[in-house]
């Protein structure tokens, strides 16, 4: 796969979150104009979308400017690319299931460690953070550890506690206007990546920090956490969707009932 090389001219690619950005705005305009509410559902997932692109491209942007690593790839959500384009030279895909992205960089990544990776690795969660921060003022509230221990506490109760905290957290956010809303997702997306795993944000950073400054790991302890992490992932993930179906199911016997 032909990469790109480091340039400026990569900036562009940050122009994609500010059009999703300004769509989403704009998007919630138009409808208070024509007297149409959308519903909580869609602004909720226009959100997650929005906090998922800008935290993907400020990762590729960071590392190709400041760090002159060049990009194999950059993809945009999970499942079947239902959309290629090469941008400013960046090989970027879109998939059908429009949750999460990484970015792949060139041959020498393994060789990025210390503390430029930890940067890189924050770095598109410290700009959702800032987003946060920037829109809700001095209403924001940073309390990463309450969202973990409510991811946790919610994954092992996916029928009991979680429909709380989903049923709470819907009540919150119905009483918040669009911008804020954003916000708030902006801050969920930030804290669930600064979970300490191996595949998210946070567990890369203290991995290679770890690895730089303390304790040298092998490629091959890598790999191990990594599968670790991943069925700890993926068993939280399943665990929150099981209570997601359940909360809409039970919804759905109510008003038919």
């Amino acid at each position: 796969m032909r990469m790109s090389k480091p340039s400026y001219n990569q900036l562009i690619i940050l122009f994609i979150p500010a059009a999703l950005l300004a769509a989403y705005l704009d998007a919630g305009s138009l409808a208070r104009f024509v007297d149409l509410k959308l519903p909580l559902w869609v602004m909720i997932c226009w959100s997650i979308y929005v906090a998922i692109v800008l935290h993907v491209t400020t990762m590729a942007v960071l590392g190709s400017l400041w760090l002159k690593m060049p990009i194999k790839e950059m993809a945009i959500g999970f499942g079947k690319r239902w959309l290629k384009k090469d941008i400013a030279g960046i090989p970027m895909s879109f998939g059908i299931i429009p949750l999460g992205g990484f970015v792949k960089y060139g041959d020498n990544e393994p060789e990025l460690q210390g503390w430029r990776r930890c940067v890189l690795e924050l770095s598109g969660c410290a700009v959702l953070l800032a987003l946060a921060a920037l829109i809700m003022g001095q209403q924001a509230n940073f309390d990463v550890l309450a969202i973990w221990r409510q991811f946790v506490e919610g994954a092992l109760s996916p029928f009991g506690y979680a429909q709380v905290l989903l049923i709470d957290l819907g009540r919150y956010l119905a009483g918040l206007d669009d911008p804020s809303i954003l916000a708030a997702m902006s801050f969920g997306m930030a804290a669930f990546n600064l979970l300490p795993l191996p595949i998210l944000n946070g567990g890369n950073a203290l991995m290679y920090f770890v690895s730089s400054t303390i304790y040298p790991l092998t490629q091959r302890a890598q790999e191990r956490l990594f599968r670790v992490s991943l069925i700890i992932y993926l068993f939280g993930c399943g665990c929150w969707f099981l209570a997601l179906v359940f909360l809409a199911y039970s919804s759905w016997v109510r008003t038919s009932g």
